[in-house]
């Protein structure tokens, strides 16, 4: 079936389910006899004042643009997320398949297929290779030029574990990982390689990008600590596509060929304790340590064999647990903890940083499931000095895996073996759940950089968010046999279709994308360790993207990062609220009274916030005691649930973070008393932080107008509050007292406080409501 053919299978599909009547509107009619003569002839009438539409650039003129996607109007209905309703305003009644879309895409680059020449003269003399892209279709705002709706690329995709198969969703145009019915299941996030002709250019930011031109230049003026040495990506190498390659006849004129994909993940986090632990012993060395489970390449990710999703779609093996206990020669594994190791973290193994604060194995473990001669498993996390016995070692601990990994994507095209022998693969990272999946790094980042005040912008953050797109770092070399290269530092960054010319600016005013992406902006950063990546350096010094510096399993490195106030924004909830206060960690972006269990029963992390309790007649904060809380267990239980916090979209994620950052000012801990003449900049920031840290949050949660108490601060301060209001209940804390698995905190002073977007009314104690003016 020639593409044509396959192209109008998928129109006569769609047609009437809304799509023909849609796009006859702009002059396309996709049930004409002749097809072909329809997509390529010049549409004068194109409406961009048609939902979804208004972001279609301005220099698309044809249903297929030849080589062209996003000038292509047939292409830009199918794939963008924002083209869902009819001429009647209704959602259209069926969408494109991932498998179709792909399809027209194809299409786009076959209708008028070029020579292999016409290429290498668009190259103009520059480096030439076969390069696979993970790639996604985006409204204007989230792209890299945003000028107008176009192809975003990245030669990094990042896909997610979980518990549940993948579920693609058509409106969306993308994958979700909600499962109704279950709020503690996930599942899987695919990721969606293709392989095309690029060029190695440098970078251009009017051209291709990067998506964040130069923006470490900015961050290192911001936060030189965790920036340094920014470099110039004017001066940086980037692949960029030219032309999809894909298999038959229509891709490249004169050769019929056959484009495969191959994969390679490991996960070697195992083996790369018992390396650094080494000379203490755990019990383990070559050549067990070189076999499964301490390093294995099977059930991390493979290729989807779904029809609906074509090509190219990688998807994290499902597992029942997010981690499970590793074995062994059929035996359960376990290992000596040290005695008298004494680096911990809380409860957490900890193993330090080599030079350059690299990560050469995973940075915490879990050892707190002790194991007996006889076989029987002893909880540790109920003993109340459970980080005492940790610290002390000299037991036998089980070891557990996760199912995350890092490797390659490389494409294998044999016609063009000889003409282009260069083949340059993907990096790509089977990662940890994202808590946030309607929230990006990017989106937060942008937010923070060009909008939050002066005010309160050096102290925003407790560690400033990073997104993996602005990496420049290699990918993982210290793979054996990874076809990666010390000096491709540009793996992460997202580059744009080429433009030879400039272009006309769209709207941006359109809604925001509702799926998981996949591309490296929506991923963290690498700071101490990360979340979806870590670093490593290799003995002759070169510093490189690595996955076994995580937690061994993810989730012990998820707790101490969701209890570090938003150490990784927009994918680990905060939960410094959770537990008891720490005196240089407060809160930044609160998780409600529902997403933390104070109120019905799904907190996100299975572990239930603090609740008030009066003793010896005098009230205390209760918590669950911090050292005794057991991510790996939860997870094992599969209590972790995204049901509440994947409902948080980047607008409600910024204006928390605002509306607490605004609570310390009405509190008296503002910038300007801080950051003073005289004083460093490091130095302002410690103290700001421990002032705030001198605060807890007992309760936030958003309120409705006609609430009892709203009313009364409103009347008191002769106030109306508007628009989305939030209840903080915070209180400055005193001695803590652990009592078994539990710790009760004193209260020196409670403060509730009703935040607008504009207004704080605010009421200390027994005390009236007062306006507060910040």
């Amino acid at each position: 079936m020639t593409l044509i053919q396959e192209v109008k299978k998928i129109c006569d599909r769609l047609a009437p389910h809304g799509w023909r009547d849609l796009l006859l509107q702009h002059g396309l009619d996709i049930a004409a006899t002749d097809l072909k003569r329809e997509l390529t002839k010049e549409l004068p009438g194109i409406n961009r004042r048609i939902p979804g539409f208004e972001d279609f650039a301005q220099e698309g003129k044809r249903g297929i643009e030849p080589r062209n996607p996003a000038r292509s109007l047939l292409f830009h209905a199918f794939a963008s997320t924002n083209v869902v309703s009819g001429v009647d305003g209704k959602q259209l009644s069926a969408f494109p398949t991932l498998a179709e879309i792909d399809t027209v895409e194809n299409y786009v680059y076959g209708v008028n297929p070029p020579s292999l020449l016409e290429i290498r003269a668009r190259a103009n003399r520059a480096n030439l290779a076969i390069v696979v892209f993970a790639s996604e279709y985006r409204p204007a705002p989230e792209t890299v030029l945003q000028k107008h709706a176009e192809m975003c690329y990245s030669r990094t995709g990042i896909a997610r574990v979980g518990t549940v198969e993948p579920l693609y969703n058509g409106r969306s145009r993308g994958f979700l990982p909600f499962v109704d019915g279950n709020p503690h299941a996930f599942r899987v996030l695919p990721a969606r390689y293709s392989a095309y002709l690029a060029v190695q250019m440098k970078g251009n930011k009017d051209r291709f990008g990067p998506m964040r031109f130069n923006i470490r230049q900015e961050l290192n003026r911001i936060d030189s600590d965790n920036y340094p040495n920014p470099g110039d990506d004017k001066l940086r190498d980037f692949w960029v596509p030219l032309h999809k390659l894909f298999n038959g006849k229509e891709c490249l004129r004169g050769f019929d060929l056959q484009v495969v994909l191959k994969s390679y993940h490991i996960n070697e986090k195992l083996r790369r304790i018992h390396l650094a632990i080494g000379p203490q012993g755990t019990g383990w060395q070559e050549p067990d340590i070189s076999k499964p489970p301490f390093i294995f390449t099977e059930g991390i990710a493979e290729w989807s064999n779904n029809p609906q999703y074509g090509p190219g779609v990688l998807l994290p093996v499902v597992h029942p647990h997010l981690v499970q206990p590793a074995e062994y020669k059929g035996k359960p594994l376990t290992f000596k903890v040290p005695k008298d190791y004494k680096q911990i973290l809380s409860s957490s193994l900890n193993i330090p940083t080599g030079k350059q604060d690299a990560r050469r194995a995973p940075e915490y473990v879990h050892a707190r499931f002790q194991i007996l001669p006889n076989g029987q498993q002893v909880d540790l996390n109920e003993k109340e000095n459970v980080a005492q016995i940790v610290a002390q070692g000299g037991y036998d601990a089980l070891h557990f895996i996760d199912f995350t990994g890092d490797g390659w994507i490389e494409a294998i095209c044999p016609q063009l073996a000889v003409l282009l022998p260069r083949r340059v693969p993907a990096y790509s990272i089977v990662a940890a759940p994202d808590f946030f999946p309607n929230t990006d790094q990017r989106e937060l980042m942008d937010w923070w950089q060009q909008s939050v005040p002066s005010s309160i912008k050096r102290s925003t953050w407790r560690i400033t968010p990073g997104t993996l797109s602005d990496e420049r770092l290699p990918p993982n070399i210290q793979i054996k046999k990874a076809p990666f290269r010390t000096e491709d530092t540009t793996v992460t960054a997202i580059v744009s279709f080429l433009l030879d010319k400039p272009v006309r600016q769209m709207p941006l005013e359109v809604p925001e994308t509702n799926r998981s992406s996949y591309l490296p902006d929506a991923a963290a950063g690498i700071f101490a360790p990360g979340w979806d990546v870590s670093f490593d350096v290799t003995p002759d010094g070169t510093k490189h993207l690595a996955a076994y510096g995580l937690g061994s399993p993810f989730p012990e490195d998820a707790k101490l990062c969701a209890a570090l106030s938003t150490f990784w924004p927009a994918v680990a909830p905060d939960t410094a609220r959770t537990f008891e206060p720490n005196e240089i960690w407060p809160t930044i972006s609160p998780l409600t009274d529902e997403e933390i269990g104070q109120i019905g029963k799904l907190p996100w992390d299975g572990v239930t916030g603090p609740r008030l309790v009066n003793r010896e007649n005098k009230e205390f904060v209760e918590y669950a005691a911090f050292d005794n809380i057991d991510y790996v267990k939860n997870a094992l239980q599969n209590q972790f649930s995204l049901s509440l916090t994947g409902k948080v979209g980047i607008r409600e994620y910024e204006a928390r973070v605002l509306a607490m950052a605004r609570v310390y000012r009405a509190l008296g801990i503002q910038e300007e008393n801080f950051y003073k003449p005289g004083v460093t900049s490091s130095q302002a920031f410690w103290d700001i932080t421990n002032e705030k840290a001198k605060w807890s949050v007992f309760s936030f949660r958003k309120v409705a107008d006609d609430d009892p108490e709203v009313k009364k601060a409103e009347s008191q301060t002769k106030t109306n509050l508007h628009g989305n209001v939030y209840r903080f209940q915070v209180y400055r804390h005193g001695d803590k007292n652990s009592v078994g698995q539990k710790v009760f905190v004193a209260i020196e002073e409670m403060v509730i406080l009703f935040v607008d977007p504009i207004q704080i009314v605010m009421k200390r104690g027994n005390r009236d409501w007062e306006l507060k003016n910040i």
